[in-house]
């Protein structure tokens, strides 16, 4: 009887163990290290009146395990636009000044990756709402289409450690 309680006991032991192991394979992006930027769902704003001469294009992307290195950062927002044209998704938008602004935020608590705006009657969650974790834009426009690069490195509550500010390649601040 002992005999078949320890195999018992070695059995449960094992498919614990696999289970465990099983769980450990699923990771997701946070804990694998992989750096994945996708856009926000439901937050493209596209501002301005039919009798204006600018219109203004805002896309919200969300950076999975964004780099410390503010250089790196800058890099990885670069490519992915280069990668994403967002001026040639908007190209029948014509006949204005097209004013492009690529915001860029980091994963938290307060914004977990399959966050949404929420305009419910007692209690509205917008993006504006999030400015802690927003850690680069990217802004152009048809008139002047020199990016402008804005990276930040900031702490849990929001405040700016160090930021970087290049035109195109050129960097212009280093505070």
């Amino acid at each position: 009887m002992t005999k078949f309680n320890y195999k018992m006991i070695v059995l449960m032991f094992v498919i614990s163990i696999l289970l465990l192991y099983l769980i450990g394979c699923n990771k997701n992006e946070e804990s694998s290290g992989e750096i994945k930027i996708f856009e926000i769902n439901n937050t493209e704003e596209i501002l301005g009146k039919k009798n204006e001469q600018d219109v203004q294009i805002k896309k919200h992307f969300m950076i999975l395990n964004p780099p410390k290195d503010l250089k790196k950062l800058k890099e990885i927002i670069e490519k992915y636009s280069k990668e994403h044209p967002v001026d040639e998704e908007k190209k029948d938008i014509e006949g204005k000044n097209r004013i492009f602004d690529m915001s860029f935020y980091r994963e938290s608590k307060e914004l977990p990756r399959d966050w949404e705006p929420d305009e419910g009657y007692m209690n509205t969650d917008r993006l504006e709402h999030h400015k802690n974790d927003l850690i680069a834009y990217i802004v152009w426009s048809d008139a002047k289409p020199q990016k402008e690069y804005n990276v930040y490195d900031k702490n849990k509550e929001g405040q700016i450690n160090k930021r970087m500010r290049f035109m195109e390649d050129q960097l212009l601040s280093d505070k």
